[in-house]
């Protein structure tokens, strides 16, 4: 179990000191130093020793004004090499207040504040200004940069970290390699150091130099971005600030296309429930009606020396008399909201811009055809949510406001559980997390809709099975025949306007082609994989199935909407024409009657009356 103590620093401030054991985790580590909540963690890669005197006033203002500066705006933990103390520890006693430094040294090569000196040890003062530090078990320098990033990966969470690389430190690389492997994003100076200038360089062309392992990984799976430290260091300073903001949890343009998409998203779904709801309703209501008009109809006339029990009787008929009139009142206002906010309409046009900005989205993350270049991504990116968003704007969604989302990026059940939405992605991430997640969303729902299609359809056997019975028992029965054929009516509509049955053939041939398209790809050679034109074909063929699916979604939806919408227009007008003419009926009937009274009393009166 590591073991902790404070003492005081030599600029006279607390100083947790923790002592790794070999067995002890991150995770026991995490608690063992007791941080104060940061909402992101900054790792400056070892790189500070033997720095070039010229650059020096250059580093001081970049970590300074810009990198501490965006840390502590930021409200994040900033993890350093503890020792090699060239200019970091004087710009952390001038900058540094007010935000947390946790320092990683090996043990013993480094004195800790008021504690004895071995006077054989290579051992170095610690840097100054931190507020933490972690002795990682005995070893040279160097053996602590795994448990730098792995400490720090355990304190940020969930969220991804920054690594920024500024100078030219020996181990930088391996630093750098684990720190991808965490899918971190990375940061690298150019113009500051040998190592970070090797490196930048090599990212840019894309060639590891000397095939040097190392850097074929970074170059391969890592998210490198470059900034040239020039003659203009104030613009490099605001350029590192912005670049600190994004990788932190700041704005950024992937962060606000998540945006768009989840408040899109939200919008879809509840106009989806809308839509669900109130054609329900309908529905319901139709069957209601007939059922009603059924038991009206069947209702005894009470005599003329009515009971307790024909009294009963008469009221319920009262009753029931003006319920059938505010039903088919109700399922005429219901279909009229429906036309009038066609909340299916703009159920399917937000669904489909929801989808395409997350193509987008999974495309930039991969570096997929127009998001290859470093330079033009972000902007690429921006352009085509831009674009999806303002035809958005053309259509019938532009009625409504779309609410604000503040939750988790991604949003909770829109991409894999162990998709951080931030990071870039190799291939083999990119077939996990949207490949095999689609593959499995489409195979679950395809289960989904075949059970919904089977028990409908059998609704409608057991209805017209019904109707085929009462017909043959005949006499006072005939009359159900209405409510059967309602039923069946209603649940035939109900598959209409859900699509389940096309749905179904649909996305069984969508999930058919992902699963030809996962066989393609797992029986290349790895050599193979790693071609360029391979990777560009699995996310072209791969995005395109999902559009075809989408576009073929959106028509099949917006058709069965516009049949929907006529078919419920014709019945509504069907059900007023018949209304009228019941009431027309309803006042000839009265009139016949009042007629034929008038008779009786004009018979009936005696001479010289009048009458």
């Amino acid at each position: 179990m590591a073991s902790t103590r404070e003492v005081l620093s030599d600029d006279n401030k607390t100083l947790r000191v923790v002592q790794q054991e070999p067995a002890d985790k991150p995770a026991e580590l995490v608690e063992t130093l007791a941080v104060g909540p940061v909402k992101s963690v900054v790792v400056l890669a070892d790189g500070q020793q033997n720095i070039d005197a010229a650059l020096k006033p250059r580093l001081i203002q970049l970590l300074g004004r810009g990198l501490l500066r965006a840390v502590r705006e930021a409200q994040a933990l900033c993890v350093v090499r503890a020792g090699f103390d060239g200019l970091l520890g004087s710009v952390l006693a001038d900058s540094g207040q007010g935000m947390q430094v946790l320092g990683v040294a090996p043990s013993g090569r480094v004195v800790v504040p008021g504690e004895e000196r071995d006077a054989e040890a290579d051992a170095v003062p610690p840097v100054s200004g931190l507020t933490h530090l972690l002795l990682s078990t005995a070893g040279p320098w160097g053996s602590e940069l795994r448990t730098k990033i792995d400490i720090a990966a355990a304190l940020a969470g969930p969220q991804p970290g920054l690594l920024v690389v500024v100078g030219g430190g020996d181990d930088l690389m391996l630093e750098v390699r684990q720190a991808v492997r965490y899918r971190w994003p990375v940061l690298v100076v150019k113009g500051s150091g040998k190592a970070a200038d090797a490196l930048a360089g090599q990212w840019e062309s894309g060639i590891a130099t000397d095939d040097d392992p190392v850097v074929a990984e970074i170059l391969a799976d890592g998210n490198l971005t470059c900034v040239a430290l020039g003659e203009k260091v104030g613009e490099t300073v605001e350029t590192v600030t912005r670049q600190v903001l994004r990788g932190t949890g700041g704005e950024s343009v992937l962060r606000q296309a998540w945006r768009r998409f989840a408040a899109i998203d939200e919008a879809a779904n509840r106009q989806q429930k809308d839509f669900m709801s109130t054609q329900e309703r309908i529905l319901y209501l139709g069957v209601l009606a007939v059922l009603l008009s059924i038991v009206y109809s069947q209702l005894p006339a009470p005599p003329e020396d009515p009971k307790a029990v024909w009294q009963f009787l008469d009221w319920a008929r009262w009753l029931l008399g003006y319920v059938l009139i505010v039903v088919p009142i109700g399922i005429s206002l219901l279909i009229a909201v429906t036309n009038r906010f066609k909340p299916g309409k703009r159920w399917v046009l937000m669904r489909s811009a929801a989808e395409s900005i997350k193509r987008e989205i999974y495309r930039y993350r991969l570096r997929a055809t127009g998001y290859t270049a470093d330079d033009t991504r972000e902007k690429k990116l921006a352009e085509a949510v831009e674009g999806i968003t303002r035809r958005l704007s053309r259509t019938e969604a532009n009625t409504m406001a779309l609410p604000i989302y503040k939750g988790p990026i991604p949003p909770v059940n829109t991409a894999s559980p162990r998709d951080d939405g931030m990071s870039l992605l190799s291939t083999d991430q990119y077939v996990a997390l949207r490949l095999e997640d689609q593959l499995g969303f489409y195979r679950r729902k395809t289960v989904t809709l075949e059970k919904d299609l089977s028990r409908l359809q059998i609704y409608v056997l057991l209805a017209g099975a019904a109707g085929t019975l009462l017909a043959a028992l005949g006499g006072h029965f005939v009359i159900w025949i209405a409510l059967t054929t309602a039923v069946a009516s209603a649940a035939m509509t109900y598959l209409s306007y859900r699509q389940t049955e096309s749905t179904l053939t649909v996305y069984n041939q969508t999930a058919t082609d992902l699963d030809n398209i996962l066989s393609w790809w797992t029986s290349l050679e790895p050599e193979e994989q790693s071609l360029r034109e391979n990777i560009e074909a699995l996310a072209t063929h791969t995005e395109q199935v999902l559009a075809e699916e989408l576009a073929g979604w959106t028509q099949r939806m917006t058709d069965a909407l516009e049949k929907l919408r006529e078919t419920q227009a014709e019945k509504d007008e069907a059900k007023r024409a018949a209304a009228v003419q019941e009431e027309q009926d309803r006042e000839a009937k009265a009139l016949l009657a009042a007629k034929g009274d008038a008779a009786v009393v004009g018979e009936a009166a005696p001479p010289g009356t009048g009458l």
